[in-house]
């Protein structure tokens, strides 16, 4: 007993403001740790490397300095001293151990790989632990508690297991806190349990040591150097957080914007829809779904190419955001169509953002050195009163938007009831009219041409005709607008050309067959290759095959219609303008205009005294002028020869340079007026000239 009471075990002691720095390291190392090792599970490749290291940097130093910074907080009653190179063997122990645990959890996944890297990170802190308490020597008898050695060495496994795998579980707050926990607890748990494990046997007859103030500087030196580690590692995991969400939104916003335009796209259209419904449903408040389809979009992009297409497609959007106010939204859903959102129950309010819509579709596009006007059709039901639901709401406003398309004098159309039955049936008649394309319901009927002076044949127009099998004929007027409406206008076209050729094959050499043009068709890049395919496949010759055009497709695209023009023509394809003189024609408006004076251009003047042809042009025109009673004045006229040729033909009046150059008129006294041109040159040339009112280099005015 004597002996007995000669040995007391020491009662632990710690420095607070140490201990309470080794929790806040090990608190922040664990967070940072376990969410770096989240990253390393998540990325792949080069990537993956990186986070590796940090995990592995972050794991290492916080382990070691929550055991080095809580070992040093003791506060010993013995002589201490620390031996340096097992120290630093503690340290290199968890570089060792942190990696391929961290390796082990992530690369095999699942639990199997989740209790192997606990196994390794456990371990891998009890040699830390125990290799660094042999660094700590005390100046007095030390007994080990071998059951308390055990159990600090499955805390630290099992925590550690259960933390890894947390970390790679699905994201949320109960697993953040969770896996942070657990990786203290390993820690935390496996330093106190071992150093409860530890008891310095001190004898009566030894000095108590107080407390060693170098120690504490030490040990705070160590805390802030972990922290700067922990704090780089929190700073790559912020940044890359930071990073990540930049490019989660700017995926969203791709994800719900239209790639071409940047409108919202159909996913986000159908979110704000669903939105606005239950918005109008709790409030009782109403709002307009306005459909928008282009109308010359298609022609546009056959016409001019898909590159103009997408202008017209951006300069719009542009155009529609710019308009935009509050409750008011636009999206591309695809192709030529738009649709936006109203929010309001007044009927004018609506009117005026329609009719800016409108205004929108109408203003001319600049394309390189051309300006194109797409134009649009526009339809609009109300939510909900033309429907109580989202999808209704839908069809009616493309219903009305349908009617639009398909009237000749209205491009906007508000939903009204009747107009379900009535579109349904045009679009039932547009979808019998595809299927009669491939079931062969189309035919041609070729009406005869021939010589007025002899009445010999010289050739047949094809004309196209539908026979449905419940309304019978279909005019084909009707047929060429159901396949405009419906895109097939050139697949028709490219039809009517072929079965055209095939049949002309077996007539007489001398007889030749017209096919009229559509202007899509006509203006498209590749029509004059389309023709050549067609002769090539059915061996007509190309003297054989008339292409009629009308004035329309000229006037839609004069540059454009020329080119193609001669290029058929280089072919040996005759061309034929077809009706001349109708209601669009120039003809029909001198006939209804009611004109006094018809100026012919400087451009004819320019050939009239060289090329016979342009002199007989002048003349036919001068002849209709005076048939209506309308006076003649010829432009341009510069030169004698000029105007000798437009006195023969019986033109009434002439402006030009040889007559008089631009300028401002001095009075003349009551009476006097020269009487020919002659009179007319003398009477300017007397007359002192002051600036011209306008620049010389316009021709006259």
């Amino acid at each position: 007993m004597e002996a007995m009471s000669n040995h007391i075990y020491e009662l632990k002691v710690y420095n607070p403001f140490l201990l309470a720095g080794a929790f806040i390291v090990c608190l922040a190392g664990a967070w940072i740790t376990m969410r770096l090792v989240t990253r390393v599970s998540e990325t792949r490749g080069r990537q993956r490397i990186g986070w590796y290291f940090l995990a592995a940097m972050a794991g290492a130093s916080f382990v070691w300095c929550t055991h080095f910074a809580a070992m040093l907080a003791y506060n010993c009653s013995a002589g201490v001293h620390l031996d340096p190179t097992e120290t630093v063997l503690s340290l290199l122990a968890m570089f060792v151990a942190v990696p391929f645990a961290i390796m082990a959890a992530a690369r095999l996944y699942g639990r199997g790989g989740c209790l192997l890297g606990g196994m390794i990170f456990g371990i891998g802190v009890a040699c830390m632990h125990y290799i660094g308490m042999a660094a700590y020597h005390v100046d007095a008898p030390v007994t080990w508690n071998l059951p308390l050695v055990g159990l600090s060495v499955v805390i630290g496994i099992g925590l550690s297991s259960v933390a890894f795998m947390l970390a790679l579980r699905p994201a949320s707050l109960r697993r953040e806190v969770g896996m942070t926990l657990a990786m203290v607890g390993a820690v935390a748990g496996l330093h106190f349990t071992g150093m409860a494990a530890m008891h310095i046997v001190m004898q009566q007859h030894m000095d108590m040591a107080g407390d060693n103030g170098q120690f504490q500087a030490i040990g705070f030196a160590v805390i802030g150097g972990s922290m700067l580690t922990i704090i780089a590692g929190i700073a790559c995991y912020v940044i890359d957080g930071s990073l990540r969400q930049d490019s989660y939104q700017e995926l969203h916003r791709m994800a719900m914007s239209d790639a071409l335009t940047g409108l919202p796209n159909r996913i986000s259209f159908n979110e704000r829809l669903e939105q606005e419904v239950a918005t109008a449903d709790r409030t009782g408040a109403q709002f307009a779904l306005i459909g928008i389809d282009l109308n010359k979009f298609k022609e546009i992009n056959d016409t001019r190419g898909h590159a103009a297409g997408d202008i017209v497609l951006t300069t719009l959007a542009e155009r529609f955001s710019a308009l935009l106010g509050a409750g008011e939204f636009v999206a591309r859903l695809g192709g030529d169509e738009f649709i936006a959102i109203h929010r309001t129950s007044d009927r004018a309010e609506l009117h005026g953002f329609v009719e800016r819509i409108q205004h929108a579709l109408n203003q001319p596009i600049p394309i390189d050195d051309y300006l194109v006007t797409s134009g649009g059709s526009i339809g609009v039901a109300v939510y909900p009163v033309d429907a109580k639901d989202s999808e209704t709401l839908i069809s009616r406003a493309d219903l009305a938007m349908y009617r639009a398309k398909t009237d000749l004098h209205e491009t906007i159309w508000y939903y009204e009831s009747s107009l379900d039955q009535n579109l349904c049936a045009r679009r039932a008649l547009g979808d019998d009219l595809k299927k009669a394309m491939v079931d062969g319901q189309l035919s041609l009927s070729f009406q005869v041409q021939t010589v007025v002076a002899t009445g010999a044949v010289s050739g047949y127009e094809a004309l196209l005709r539908w026979d449905h099998p419940v309304r019978g004929a279909i005019p084909p007027v009707e047929i060429l607008e159901l396949a405009d409406e419906n895109g097939l206008i050139i697949q028709l076209g490219e039809w009517v050309l072929d079965q055209a050729c095939h049949a002309a094959v077996e007539w007489d050499e001398n007889v030749r067959v017209a096919v009229n043009m559509s202007v899509t068709q006509f203006l498209q890049p590749a029509f004059d290759t389309i023709v050549a395919a067609v002769l090539a496949r059915s061996g007509l010759s190309a003297h054989r095959l008339v292409i009629e055009i009308s004035e329309a497709t000229v006037q839609r695209d004069r540059r454009r219609a020329l080119a193609m023009a001669r290029k058929v023509h280089a072919m040996g394809v005759c061309l034929a303008l077809d009706a001349f003189g109708g209601p669009h024609s120039v003809l029909s408006m001198l006939y209804d205009f009611p004109f006094d004076k018809i100026k012919i251009d400087r451009s004819l003047m320019q050939k009239v005294d060289t090329d016979p042809a342009m002199a007989e042009l002048v003349r036919s025109v001068m002849v209709a002028g005076h048939a209506l009673h309308i006076s003649v004045l010829a432009q341009g006229i510069e030169t004698a020869a000029q105007l000798a040729v437009v006195s023969a033909k019986g033109c009434d009046e002439s402006q030009g340079y040889l007559i008089g150059h631009p300028g401002q008129m001095t009075p003349t006294a009551p009476g006097t007026r020269p009487d020919d041109a002659h009179g007319m040159r003398q009477a300017f040339a007397a007359r002192p000239l002051r600036a011209a009112a306008f620049p010389l280099s316009y021709p006259e005015i």
